[in-house]
């Protein structure tokens, strides 16, 4: 990870207000970031790319284009689809499956 010398010279500030007021804490963090030195970010912790949050904003947009043409046309959006993991458990009595999703 590479940093500007302005972003590398604020952390250092910081790493060294933290030595000052909690050294017990430093010196855990310190060896945590030993420990880790080699190892990669897992991809749910890593912040989203520029790219990444114009994909995101860009699925958002195209929900709420196809929310608002369902609305402009006079229908409903669709229930969400049963998350139970039991098979059958979407069906109607007598064994009809409940095309609604309501079930």
């Amino acid at each position: 990870m590479t940093l500007s010398h302005s972003e590398q010279s604020r952390l250092s500030r910081i790493e060294a207000s933290l030595r000052r007021s909690d050294p017990k804490l430093a010196g855990m963090l310190g060896m945590f970031g030993r420990l880790c030195a080699g190892q990669r970010m897992p991809a749910w912790e890593q912040a989203p790319s520029r790219l990444g949050q114009i994909r995101q904003a860009a699925a958002l947009l195209a929900a709420a284009a196809a929310v608002a043409a369902a609305i402009v046309q006079g229908g409903r959006a669709r229930p969400p689809a049963p998350k139970t993991g039991r098979p059958g458990r979407s069906r109607e009595r007598g064994g009809r499956p409940d095309l609604a999703g309501w079930g």
